[in-house]
């Protein structure tokens, strides 16, 4: 193996894999390294073994329209954004609009410690990580241009919602109580409100920062448009000017400045 693996990163990004599954992607990783006539293992064939198990094969050769390709980067980069500047989201591993399966583009997050529970502020920032994918191409597009490119994470979200309700006591209204598979029809109808309560709130904020953000949403659009995958790091460096309040012409106007000094 090269230097530049990070064992702990591929653990971070491989939960409930077996023995099996990880030998499949060293596999699949040493063929490609194989292919390229490399000496050794590297952390980007591993990285590219990971991805084709998880998301499946990339589709090149797949054709998309200019419109398809700006709306999908505008996409990911909402749920980029949202989980950037949202206390209790996972942090970023990387995001793509190169599609892959049945996915046209994706952001991947990895926790960055084991998780043995999770707490509500994490159950929240999902729910709102999953909304910033829909209310980005309502905000740039208009909202009779929202595609179905969103039904995936609403399905997510409306199911994360249910579970936070009904199994974890995490509604004020209906309180602390495990709801049985079969609740009353008045019961279930409490449960539905507070569900649609939960996204309808996720929803709300995720608009008000993405209106925030919006300078930062056209900069990671149209970088993910230019280099089809970003990763970790070129995120946070097209994003952290934005969170911190500053342009970026202006950070490099600082820099230019400490650097003469």
């Amino acid at each position: 193996m090269s230097d530049d693996i990070d064992v702990k990163a591929i653990a971070r990004g491989t939960p409930g894999f077996n023995g099996a599954d990880l030998a499949n992607l060293v596999n699949i990783a040493a063929i490609k390294a194989a292919v390229e006539g490399a000496d050794k293992l590297t952390a980007a064939q591993l990285e590219y073994a990971k991805d084709r198990i998880l998301m499946g094969t990339e589709r090149k050769t797949m054709f998309l329209t200019e419109e398809s390709k700006k709306l999908t980067a505008y996409h990911e980069s909402g749920h980029a954004i949202v989980a950037f500047n949202t206390e209790g989201a996972h942090p970023i591993h990387k995001a793509t609009i190169m599609p892959r399966g049945s996915a046209l583009g994706m952001v991947t997050q990895l926790p960055s410690s084991d998780e043995t529970s999770t707490s509500k502020k994490q159950l929240l920032a999902r729910l709102d990580v999953c909304m910033g994918g829909r209310v980005a191409e309502e905000l740039i597009f208009g909202q009779d241009h929202i595609t179905t490119g969103a039904s995936s994470d609403l399905h997510t979200a409306t199911e994360l919602a249910q579970y936070m309700v009904s199994n974890c006591g995490m509604s004020d209204t209906i309180g602390p109580v495990h709801i049985k598979e079969r609740p009353s029809s008045e019961m279930q109808s409490r449960i539905d409100a507070e569900v649609v309560k939960l996204l309808r709130e996720a929803y709300d904020r995720v608009k008000a920062l993405l209106k925030k953000q919006e300078k930062a949403l056209h900069a990671l659009a149209n970088a993910l448009l230019e280099y089809e995958t970003l990763s970790a790091e070129e995120i946070k460096r097209i994003l952290l000017p934005y969170r911190e309040g500053r342009l970026p012409e202006q950070q490099e106007q600082e820099e230019g400045e400490l650097a003469l000094a």
